[in-house]
C-alpha cells in the first residue's frame, strides 16, 4: 500500500507528545478537526514529500489506513488561524515542538548514552552539540507573498539553524530574496532560538558554525561571551581562510574587471571610504560576497571586499575569481589596491 511509512510518522508524531502540544497550543473550533492532529498530519505530509498544500489530499486518500484526515481547505483554515494569532501563538507552537524533541532526543540518548557524534574531518566529536547557521535560496516560480529578485534569481532567502548530530532543524527565519546573508541580528535572534530548543543538559558543550557570508563582528562577540560563562564550552568556527590559493587569484584580476556591486534590486550597493569601515559592516551586501575581515588582526587593518564568485570553492579545482554583480565600472579602487597590498603582506591570523 503506498504512503504506508505515514502511519510510523504519525505514531511518532502521538508518542513523542508532539500532536498533544500542539492541540493544547491551538485552539479548535467546535465540531471541526483538532488543529493539532492538522498539524502534525500536515509535518508528515511534508517528510513524505509534499511540496504544496494541495499535496495534503494525499493524506485524506488514505482513510483506510489512516482514518479521518482533514482536507485540503480545512487545512489553510488552520494556517490562515495560527497566523491571525500572531507571536503570541507562535510562541506556544514552538513550546510545544521544542518539548516533543527533548522528549525524542531523551528517548535515542536512553539507548545510546547521548547524542550523536559530530562528524568533523572524517572523525566523530563526542559529546558536542552542533548548530549550523546557513542561509538558503528557495526559488520561486511565480509571484509569492515576500519573493523578491535575489542573486540566484526569484525567491525567498530563509536563513536556519540546524543540530548536526541529528540533522534536524532547531529554528528557521523565513524572509524576503532580498534579505541580505551578513545580517547580524537575524543571527543573533536565531542562534538564541536555537539554543533554547536544546534540551538544558546539552547547552553547555556547544560548536557554532557558519560560512563567511554570515560572519560578522556581532556574532563572534556573542559567541566569545558565551564561551566566557562558567561550565559552558562554546567552540565556534566563523568563515574560511583566505590561503595563498585566493591571494594569488585575487592578484590576477585585471584592473577593467572590477565592477561596482549592485543589490538584487539591481541597485548599486551601498559603498562606504575605508575610513568609515573601522569596525563596523555594510547589512546591504550582495548575498555570496566574501569579506576579508581584519586582514592581520592587530594591526588596525579594516573590512575590505574580496570579489570572489560562488564557482568552485577552496579545495576544489578551477575556482576563478570574477566580479560580483554586472555594474559600471569603478573609476579609482584604492581599496582593491590596499586589498591586494594586504593580502601580500600577510596571512590571515584567527582569533
Amino acid at each position: 500500500m503506498s504512503h504506508s511509512g505515514l502511519v510510523l510518522l504519525r505514531q511518532l508524531a502521538d508518542r513523542t507528545g508532539l500532536t498533544a502540544g500542539l492541540s493544547s497550543a491551538l485552539p479548535s473550533p467546535l465540531g471541526g478537526h483538532d488543529r493539532g492532529r492538522v498539524f502534525a498530519d500536515l509535518a508528515c505530509a511534508i517528510a513524505d514529500g509534499a511540496r504544496v498544500i494541495s499535496d495534503f489530499r494525499v493524506m485524506g486518500d488514505q482513510r483506510e489506513l489512516l482514518g479521518p484526515v482533514a482536507s485540503v481547505p480545512a487545512a489553510c483554515r488552520a494556517l490562515k488561524e495560527t497566523a491571525a494569532g500572531g507571536d503570541r501563538r507562535m510562541r506556544k507552537i514552538t513550546a510545544a515542538v521544542n518539548k516533543a524533541r527533548r522528549h525524542a532526543w531523551a528517548q535515542g540518548a536512553a539507548r545510546r548514552g547521548g547524542l550523536p557524534p559530530v562528524t568533523v574531518a572524517d572523525r566523530g566529536l563526542e559529546g558536542v552539540t552542533c548548530i549550523r547557521l546557513d542561509a538558503t535560496v528557495v526559488t520561486a516560480h511565480s509571484d509569492k507573498e515576500r519573493a523578491e529578485p535575489d542573486f540566484k534569481g526569484y525567491g525567498h532567502h530563509p536563513v536556519i539553524a540546524a543540530c548536526d548530530n541529528t540533522a534536524e532543524p532547531l529554528a528557521w527565519m523565513l524572509r524576503p530574496g532580498s534579505a541580505g546573508s551578513n545580517t547580524a541580528a537575524g543571527h543573533l535572534r536565531l542562534l538564541g532560538d536555537a539554543i533554547t530548543a536544546l534540551p538544558p543538559a546539552l547547552r553547555r558543550k556547544l560548536m557554532i558554525t557558519c560560512d563567511g557570508a554570515g560572519a560578522s563582528h556581532a556574532l563572534v562577540t556573542e559567541l566569545d561571551r558565551g564561551a566566557s560563562r562558567h561550565g559552558y564550552q562554546v567552540t565556534y568556527s566563523v568563515g574560511w581562510e583566505l590561503a595563498a590559493r585566493e591571494r594569488a587569484s585575487i592578484g590576477t584580476v585585471p584592473e577593467h574587471a572590477w565592477l561596482a556591486a549592485i543589490d538584487g534590486r539591481g541597485e548599486a550597493r551601498e559603498r562606504r571610504a575605508d575610513d568609515a569601515c573601522a569596525g563596523r559592516r555594510s547589512d546591504r551586501r550582495r548575498p555570496g560576497a566574501v569579506l576579508a575581515d581584519d586582514l592581520g588582526r592587530g594591526g588596525g587593518v579594516r573590512p575590505a571586499r574580496v570579489p570572489l564568485g560562488p564557482g568552485p570553492g577552496p579545495g576544489r579545482p578551477g575556482a576563478r575569481p570574477r566580479a560580483l554583480a554586472a555594474g559600471p565600472p569603478v573609476a579609482g579602487r584604492p581599496g582593491r589596491d590596499r586589498l591586494l597590498r594586504l593580502l601580500r603582506a600577510k596571512p590571515v591570523q584567527h582569533r
